[in-house]
């Protein structure tokens, strides 16, 4: 199959990676990076662009991307990774110039986050759309979608093929870690873990900011963000992974359920229905209900490290062998497809 792919393909991606996994499968994949847009230029434009979808940042994508599909040639498979700032019209002609049809893709809520009134738009228009979230499967159908595929998040093959070196060790050692943006809900959490946790370190937008005023989670911040290898070295180093969800949608999973186990590393999440479906609770995986909870169970694992690591080793092995990985929900997407 030929497949025409748009999306963020910068080094270290979820997306990046979603493009190499169906390269692997045999397809031949021509690519467009809307990278350029999304992160270059002035920081007000790209912030007016993120935030409401509009500016010429927006503007100047939609039009390389119909000149970009000009000279592809006949494609199979248009497959749009995140297409927030895709206008219909744009849709409307990569369709006809390239004579495919079409497939959005995207691991985030759309509707009640990361929202588009251009997306809402495109929804009729694509042949397939892909969530990864349950919680958004109606507002899927209400908008219009003609055929809805659900997806888990996964996790890519670097979680799996990361060897873990003596001198990352030494800079990314911690016994909790947590990697995400700063929300009130995840500062409660991190708050609590760190009454019992010595050794506690943070990566995450926002959370610098939030030291300055807040002293208590000063000596825990270690940057605006972890990506790509540095995220990898900050799951693989640490005890300890904390899987918290976001309370400004209805998340009961997240990428990190996933990636951390996958990794072998010890995952202690929120417990929720979808958690206690993917993971056995107290084998392959630990959870938490409130910050009394969470405190004990920092507390017990950090003293017992053979149970951390039998849980931990676990918790991979499930990943493996119920197919939680990104190639094997992508291979299902395709054969759906077919």
């Amino acid at each position: 199959m030929r497949i025409y792919y748009v999306g963020e393909i910068w080094e270290g991606g979820t997306c990046r990676e979603r493009m190499h996994t169906l390269r692997s499968f045999g397809h031949e994949v021509v690519s467009f990076d809307t990278s350029p847009w999304a992160t270059g230029g002035n920081r007000v434009l790209r912030s007016l662009a993120h935030r409401i979808n509009f500016g010429p940042h927006v503007w100047e994508m939609n039009r390389a991307l119909i000149a970009h599909s000009r000279s592809i040639g006949p494609i199979d498979l248009i497959w749009i990774d995140k297409g927030r700032w895709i206008y219909p019209k744009t849709l409307g002609a990569i369709r006809e110039q390239a004579r495919g049809r079409l497939l959005h893709y995207t691991p985030d809520a759309h509707f009640d986050d990361n929202r588009s009134r251009h997306f809402k738009k495109c929804v009729p228009l694509y042949d397939w759309v892909v969530t990864t979230k349950p919680f958004e499967l109606e507002k899927y159908k209400n908008c219009g979608a003609r055929e809805i595929l659900f997806a888990l998040q996964g996790f890519d093959s670097r979680f799996i093929t990361y060897r873990q070196e003596p001198k990352d060790a030494a800079l990314w050692a911690s016994d909790v870690c947590f990697v995400g943006h700063c929300q009130a809900h995840y500062v409660a959490r991190l708050r609590a873990a760190s009454e019992v946790a010595k050794h506690l370190r943070v990566w995450g937008h926002r959370w610098p900011q939030y030291a300055k005023g807040n002293e208590w989670v000063r000596p825990y911040i270690c940057g605006n963000g972890a990506w790509g290898e540095d995220y990898l070295h900050a799951l693989a180093n640490t005890k300890i992974a904390l899987g918290l969800l976001g309370k400004h949608i209805p998340e009961t999973t997240t990428t990190r359920s996933f990636e951390i186990p996958a990794m072998g590393v010890f995952l202690l999440a929120e417990r929720t229905a979808d958690h206690l479906a993917l993971f056995e609770e107290g084998k392959e995986a630990e959870f938490f209900g409130d910050d009394e909870e969470l405190k004990d169970k920092i507390r017990f694992y950090l003293s017992n490290d053979q149970a951390r690591k039998r849980i931990a080793a676990a918790g991979r092995e499930r990943c493996l062998r119920s197919g939680y990985s990104s190639p094997s929900q992508l291979k299902s997407i395709i054969n759906s497809l077919k």
